[in-house]
């Protein structure tokens, strides 16, 4: 409720789901007007929103006071906070405006929430170490109206987030889930989440069971920091040029192109800035380093500038962003110029550039990629298993 402080949990969750899904896109502080009549109306706990990704999060946190785990997993988990998940979907659809912040502290209207094709229903619990593992094994509260809503004990859920990097493997993840329950229910709630997650890493395809993927969890945390941008993302939005959105919020639409990248995608990402942040003071001129997500439709390119050239950091970027968004077809392109301060040589400057409008044939540049070509060439190679 409005102006109520927020439980041990609920903090938790947050500063879990902002660090899984970035703070530009989680919101906790769920407090909004009904605009017809002022009255104040209440969204689930924590909501995640990032385009084509919706997650509603609701949270139930037991007190010492109560002493039968039966009772109250049956009445405040799947009793009220089923209801409280429900009821936020109905106010998705009832409202035609929703505001509410973000945990960067922007207010942002939600509405739109509800186009999502498949919003993921989520309720975590937490409870103390005595929890009967047979109510801790249940995976799902299956409604007739609103479909799947998935359980989860709060260290599980903090586990899977130890181990999954962005939304989108959140969300496969979750998809897996459903996936693996349909096909095993009952027998789906006889596994710990521990399995899921290890089988989930080996194959999406569920009609099997195999002890020994549980090992597939050894290996995979250490690999995180080849693919962590969170504390490249919290440093670059002063840099970003062409913004068309408010003052707030205009480096959101390039955080999203690189929060949709899957693992495998964010490994070359980083190899490529790292190595035009290497070679950005050659006095030679470099190639800028190019990738492209077919799954995202974006491409992105790196340009290193020598910190001599770097009054032409803008041309640059531009120049070289829509011929990258041309060359690749896509209907979205990102570009980055990283080039050394003048006068600082060890202080790393970066301009960042988003596109996204419609791909439409250009002869003059078509002809201009033909007669110079300004990338590197580079093989797509083909990842059946991104977590292997």
């Amino acid at each position: 409720m409005s102006g109520v402080e927020k439980t041990k949990s609920e903090s938790q969750l947050a500063a879990i789901n902002q660090n899984a899904f970035f703070k530009e896109f989680t919101f906790s502080k769920n407090d909004f007007k009904n605009e017809k009549n002022n009255a104040e109306q209440e969204l689930a706990d924590n909501i995640v929103w990032l385009d084509e990704y919706c997650l509603i999060f609701q949270i139930k946190e037991m007190s010492q006071n109560s002493s039968n785990y039966e009772n109250w997993f049956k009445n405040k988990v799947m009793n009220k906070a089923v209801k409280q998940i429900k009821n936020t979907l109905q106010y998705f659809n009832d409202y035609e405006s929703i505001i509410i912040e973000n945990e960067k502290g922007h207010k942002l209207d939600v509405k739109n929430a509800r186009e999502c094709a498949d919003i993921k229903k989520v309720i975590i619990y937490s409870v103390d170490e005595k929890f009967p593992e047979t109510l801790r094994f249940q995976k799902f509260y299956s409604s007739s109206t609103v479909g799947y809503i998935h359980l989860f004990h709060i260290e599980d859920y903090l586990h899977i987030c130890k181990y999954l990097i962005t939304p989108t493997e959140i969300n496969e993840y979750l998809d897996f889930r459903e996936d693996f329950f349909e096909f095993y229910k009952p027998g789906a709630d006889l596994v710990p989440e521990q399995y899921l997650l290890g089988h989930f890493f080996e194959t999406p395809n569920v009609d099997h069971f195999n002890a020994g993927y549980l090992n597939n969890l050894k290996d995979q945390y250490k690999r995180k920091e080849d693919f962590d941008v969170s504390g490249l993302i919290e440093n670059f939005k002063e840099a970003i040029i062409n913004s068309t959105s408010s003052v707030e919020t205009h480096y959101y639409p390039i955080i999203k192109a690189i929060a949709k990248l899957h693992r495998v995608e964010l490994v070359e990402f980083k190899k490529r800035l790292s190595i035009a942040i290497e070679k950005s003071e050659k006095f030679e001129f470099i190639t800028p380093y190019k990738m492209y997500s077919s799954r995202t439709e974006c491409a992105f390119v790196f340009i290193p500038l020598h910190s001599k050239n770097f009054q032409h950091a803008l041309t640059a970027l531009k120049n070289y962003t829509h011929a990258i968004k041309y060359d690749c077809k896509s209907q979205k392109a990102f570009g980055v110029t990283i080039y050394r301060h003048p006068k600082y040589l060890d202080k790393i400057e970066t301009g960042w550039l988003y596109l996204d409008y419609e791909w439409v044939f250009n002869e003059e540049m078509e002809q201009l990629l033909n007669d110079d070509y300004p990338f590197r060439t580079t093989l797509n190679k083909e990842i059946k298993n991104p977590y292997k």
